[in-house]
Parts: C-alpha cells; structure tokens; sequence
C-alpha cells in the first residue's frame, strides 16, 4: 500500500492509493454538506415566517461538546461505526426538520442533526490523519478545504434565493443527495481496523464517567452563553448560574480525567507543550472571529446595505473565494518547506488588518472597499485555518496526532460557539446605544434580525437612516472585538515554536486492501467493526 513506506522519506514522497484518493473525496463531500447547512440558513433569516418558524443559525455551533468525546469513541469502536452513527443522526435531524410543524419538532431535529454534524466533522479530521502522514497532510488538506468553502459559498446564495422564491425547507431538502451518498460511501470505502479487542472489552474501555461530566458540563455552560443577552441579561440568574455550573463541571471533569480517570479521553499528553496549548488558544480565537464575521456579514448587507438576501451572499463570494487559495497555497507551501510558523504569523496578521478595516464600515462605505476588505480577510483565514490545524500532530507522538487534531478542531468550534453568541449581545448593546442618542427605542437593537422585513417597507427618511446608523454602529462594536481579539493571536503565535513534520506515520487503525474488496461483494461484512 502506498502509505507503508521507509519512515525517513515516508513524509515527502508519500501519494495516496486509489483507494485513499475516494476516501479523501468523500471526507470533502460531508464537508461540503457541513458547511452549506451551516451557511445556507444566515441569509434566509429575513423570510416573511414567523420568527418561531425560522430555524436558528447558531445551533450547529453549540454540539462542539460531542467532539473529543465522539473521537475518544472512534478509537474504540473504530472510525465507520462511529462516523455512521453520525451521519445516521445528521440525516435523522434533517429528516425531523423537513416535517416539521412545531417549534419544538424544528429545535430537536436541529439538535440532532448539529450533534450527527459534529460528529462528521471531527472523524472526517481524524480519518485524515489516519491515513495521511503529518508532511503531507497541509497539501492534501486543501482538498477538504476546497469543499468547505464551496459549501459556505454556496450556503449563503442558495439561502438567499430560498428565503425570496420558495418555502424554508429547502434549506434542509438539499442535505438528502449527499446524505444517501455519504450513509452507502462511508461502511463500504472505510476499512480502518480498530485494535483487536472484544465488544465487551470495548464497553469496558469506554471513559463514561469522564464523558458524561464533559458533556453534562459544557451542554450547561454553552446553554448559559446562550441565553445571555438573548432572552435574559447577562446579569440574571438564568444566565449566570448554568455558566458557573458549567464552569465548575469542566473544572471537576479535568480534575477526574487527571486524577482517577484510567483511560482519560481527554489526554494529558495533549497539553503538556506551550506551543501546543498555543495553538489551541488560538483556534478558539480562531473559531470566535472567523464564524462571528461570517454570521455577521450577510447582516450588515442586509440590514445596514438594504440587499437582497441572494445579493447578500453574493456579497460573501470574496472571503469565502479567496480562503481557498489561501488554504491551499498554505497547505502546498507548508509541506514543501516543512515549515509552518510562517503561515500562521502572515495570516493572523492579514486578518487583524482586515478586521481593522471592517471597523470602517458605514452606511456610505463603496462596495469597492468592502470587496477588498473580505479579501484580505479570506486570505488571511485561510492561511491560518490549513497551517494551525496539523501543528499539534508535529508535537504529540503519532498514535496521539488524531486526538490532537480533534482537540483542535473542538477548540475551534468551541470558539464559534462563544463568539457568534458574545457577538450578538455585544451588537444589541452597541446598536442600542446608537438609536437611544438619536432619540429612537433601543428595543429595535433586542429584535434586529426580525426588524429587518420591517426595514425593508421604510420610506427612505431621517427615522430610516438613523436606524441603518444604528445598524452600523452595532456592527462597528462587534468589530471593535475582533480587531483586538486578532491582534492577541498574531503576538500569542510566536510562542508556537517549529517542530519536524517528517515523523513515523504509524496510525492504530490501518486501511484493510482487502476489506474494500469483501465490502464490494454482496454477501460481505465489514472487517472495521
């Protein structure tokens, strides 16, 4: 097979097999279904439903606690048990919401399908590194990336067109395709045997104990973040007290997993290394700034520029265009050069420009100046999105660098996560300050998503434009945030320091050959369960 070679040249002359190639594509495939689900609901927000109708964009954001826990579980029962589950329950959710006819039908098939999601995305990262060497793995990457990017390119145009020309639940038909494909792909393409053990001695093995504190945890603190400003004030107890017990919850959880767990699915090993824990920082910052600005771009032209929701994400095409090259120059470069730091250091310091400038954004900004502004931006994400994600797989021993990489991938969401919801009070609050000083109820601030149909029906007078002022304001404010945010990333990146990527590509779960030809064959069983 072509991923077993001489582990002192395995890193740059590695290709991937036919077999490694399909795996590869379809990885890309769910991540392109992640992404456009994601994206495709942002600019759909302003469709003439009632707002109990209209399916939230920040609840996929919110399931980034099934993540260590779900990688933690592939390494037991191996990686396609685990990723069809997840797939099973991403299309159960999508199904649930299809049919929705109740707000409360709509959340819990939003829940389910953000938890099947998170599951996709984090063993689709896992997987890859299972099969590609850590040298390789900024090139090939991209391949992933490029998809995410379609997706999220895509998302925001379909959404807009959803929300003027037909009914919501589109939104949620377009997943089935790739859904079908992904649930016949994944057991047939994914022969990754697990360590040889008994299902009982799998049960046995499993850190439940540690992975209900985890997620009981985090499932109450992200509830907390979620309510504040949004429902309650950030002062109320309904908001503060599930964020202290959320808080202390991950506090005893990490106590347990050091103490007293025997086989901790939170590794110690994961955070023993400053460069490491550097680069977990700074996926969280990463998560807060780059899903914060791309929930709140399609609102700024929506509200404050009066687009259309297609033309709000065709606004998006710049940020979203460009992350690709970015990503992929990045990956191709990092690879070639077994050097990382550099990549990591231009975009942190592309994106902290870029968010500067996005304080600049007014009412009579030229389109000109915001297309270029989102460049920079993409660039710039781009660039730290490919290079950040496989840093901490030079740092761990091999057989840790899937856990590695998932514990990024979770900061990073964990990260989106606080941020859209940090962001959105700290938007209410701003654009509340900016109508109260021109004489107009901040109320307006408290609804500004919902205000929107009725911003459309203004005359364009004073009252009018002191709103869109005041959308502005609130936008400046959010900014304001990022801007700082991004510049505590770009001096925090230089504590990274450079580590080898030529190291041993020695995975516990091999490909099987043979596996993919039995799967083939009507009457065979998967080897990977």
């Amino acid at each position: 097979m072509s991923s077993e070679i001489k582990p002192d040249n395995q890193g740059w002359e590695w290709k991937p097999s036919r077999h490694e190639l399909i795996i590869i594509v379809t990885l890309s495939i769910m991540s392109f279904v992640i992404a456009l689900d994601a994206t495709v609901i942002v600019t759909s927000l302003s469709v003439r439903l009632n707002s109990a109708e209209k399916p939230k964009p920040k609840l996929l954001t919110k399931v980034a606690f099934v993540m260590p826990f779900l990688a933690s579980l592939s390494g037991i029962f191996g990686r396609p048990a685990i990723l069809t589950g997840s797939l099973i329950f991403f299309t159960t959710g999508t199904i649930l919401c299809c049919v929705a006819d109740s707000i409360a039908l709509l959340l819990g098939g939003r829940v389910i399908q953000g938890i099947g999601a998170g599951g996709m995305y984090v063993l689709s990262l896992v997987v890859f590194t299972d099969i590609v060497p850590l040298r390789q793995r900024p090139k090939y990457y991209g391949i992933i990336q490029l998809a995410w990017a379609v997706g999220s390119l895509v998302g925001p145009v379909m959404g807009g067109a959803i929300a003027e020309h037909t009914t919501w639940r589109w939104i949620f038909y377009i997943n089935f395709p790739i859904c079908g494909y992904s649930l016949i792909a994944v057991p047939m393409l994914l022969t990754l045997r697990p360590p040889e053990s008994t299902f009982a001695e799998k049960l046995k093995i499993v850190d439940w104990l540690g992975g209900f504190l985890f997620i009981g945890s985090m499932v109450t603190f992200l509830l907390g973040i979620s309510w504040g400003g949004n429902g309650f004030p950030w002062k109320s107890a309904e908001t503060l007290v599930p964020v202290f017990i959320g808080a202390a919850g991950l506090t005893i959880t990490l106590f347990y997993e050091h103490r007293y767990a025997q086989l901790p699915f939170l590794k110690k090993v994961l955070f023993t290394d400053v460069s490491a824990i550097t680069v977990y920082i700074l996926g969280l910052l990463q998560g807060f700034i780059l899903y914060g600005q791309l929930y709140y771009f399609p609102l700024y032209f929506l509200s404050v520029k009066q687009k259309t929701p297609t033309m709000a994400g065709v606004a998006m095409i710049p940020v979203t265009l460009l992350l690709v090259p970015g990503s992929i120059i990045s990956g191709v470069l990092v690879s070639r050069l077994n050097a990382y730091r550099w990549s990591i250091w231009m975009g942190w310091a592309l994106v902290s420009i870029a968010s500067g400038l996005f304080v600049s954004w007014d009412v009579d900004t030229h389109l000109i100046v915001s297309i270029v502004t989102l460049a920079i931006a993409g660039i710039g994400h781009g660039l730290v999105l490919n290079a950040q994600t496989f840093v901490t797989g030079a740092i761990v021993d091999p057989h840790n660098s899937g856990h590695a990489a998932a514990m990024y991938l979770f900061m990073r969401m964990l990260g989106s996560a606080i941020g859209v919801n940090v962001g959105s009070t700290i938007f209410q609050n701003v654009m509340g300050m900016g109508l109260e000083q021109k004489g107009i109820s901040r109320s307006i601030a408290q609804h500004a998503e919902e205000y929107l149909t009725v911003l459309q029906t203004l005359p364009d007078d004073k009252f009018k434009n002191a709103v869109l002022s005041s959308y502005a304001f609130g936008f400046k404010g959010v900014h304001g945030v990022y801007v700082a945010l991004a510049v505590v990333a770009f001096a925090a990146s230089f504590l990274i320091r450079h580590y080898d990527l030529n190291k041993d590509h020695e995975p516990d779960h091999r490909l099987d050959g043979n596996g993919l030809l039995r799967n083939l064959r009507p009457s065979a069983r998967s080897s990977s369960y």
